[in-house]
């Protein structure tokens, strides 16, 4: 055990002895601390955002312990943990950046993906809307945030006035055109709904989802027209010859409407050959385009 020094230049030397002992711990604590730190950028380079996190929040801990406040740490660790889709944690972090004084756009941004990911729908826009706000340098990347969040939480209207405003911005964006078609569908805003998803072709001739989508639109729009004439006519009390041939001739013209849904549900197959929906639209298409073998054909498949 150690005895404290009875003479004065011992006591100075057990003064600077417990001096240094302080500061060299302090300087390690500091050291570990930066290493946690270039270890987690070096994770989150590597799109580990998981590990990344846990070393931010390691670094921001040490830091802590160390008696300073490094902000930007506990940030780094609640925007990795996100996007790890650890949400709560990512939450839990932001505040704590936030608590330090971390006022960032990105934080903003960070805060709005944890509370969706969390389906804390209010909480994501009130933060998305106040950074927005806050940021109007950073405007686009908020638009494009809220117009994700609008449509992922079903609020479909609010949607398309953000992501009209993004596509405003980037044209050629298809994601922003296939999101606002598809908000458009759910708003049965059909026509708005088929000119936005035939942009995404032209953009990506490829993108699978656009393509059913439009098949099964233009299947349903033509489809309702006529199976309306034929309950028209099955209304009828005592239909006549004249009936049945002017019913039959309509039912005829109708079906020719099916050709603008066939080459969009032909290459949908093309692309999900198990795909049933688009396997019994087909099969129902072909039947009343008295395509009889591809009907059958597809028919067969629902077996």
């Amino acid at each position: 055990m150690y005895k404290t020094p009875k003479n004065k230049n011992n006591m100075k030397q057990f003064v600077m002895y417990v001096i240094f002992a302080l500061s060299s711990i302090a300087f390690l604590r500091a050291q570990n601390a930066d290493v946690l730190k270039s270890d987690a950028i070096m994770q989150e380079s590597q799109m580990q955002f998981l590990a990344a996190a846990e070393l931010y929040q390691q670094a921001a801990e040490a830091y802590e312990a160390d008696g300073k406040a490094d902000a930007f740490s506990y940030f780094k660790a609640g925007q990795n943990y996100s996007k790890a889709k650890d949400y709560a944690t990512a939450i839990d972090q932001l505040n704590k950046a936030r608590a330090n004084n971390y006022a960032e756009a990105d934080l903003y941004l960070s805060y709005g993906d944890a509370h969706a990911g969390l389906k804390q729908f209010t909480e994501a826009e009130e933060e998305l809307l106040k950074g927005k706000d806050l940021f109007p340098d950073r405007t686009d990347e908020f638009t494009k945030k809220l117009g994700y969040l609008f449509f992922n939480s079903g609020q479909y209207d609010k949607a398309v006035d953000y992501l009209g405003t993004a596509i405003a911005q980037e044209p050629n964006n298809y994601t922003y055109h296939y999101l606002l078609g598809s908000s458009y569908e759910r708003l049965k805003k059909y026509k708005e709904a088929t000119l936005e998803l035939e942009k995404v072709l032209a953009i990506n001739p490829k993108h699978k989802n656009s393509t059913k989508k439009l098949g099964l639109i233009y299947f349903k729009q033509n489809d309702y027209l006529y199976n309306k004439e034929k309950k028209r006519y099955e209304s009828m009390k005592n239909p006549t010859r004249v009936d049945y041939h002017n019913s039959t001739k309509k039912l005829e013209e109708i079906a020719k409407g099916f050709e603008k849904c066939i080459p969009y549900l032909e290459k949908a197959y093309e692309m999900s050959p198990k795909d049933k929906a688009i396997i019994n639209c087909l099969s129902v298409a072909y039947r009343r385009m008295k395509m009889d073998e591809k009907a059958a054909q597809m028919a067969a498949l629902l077996k």
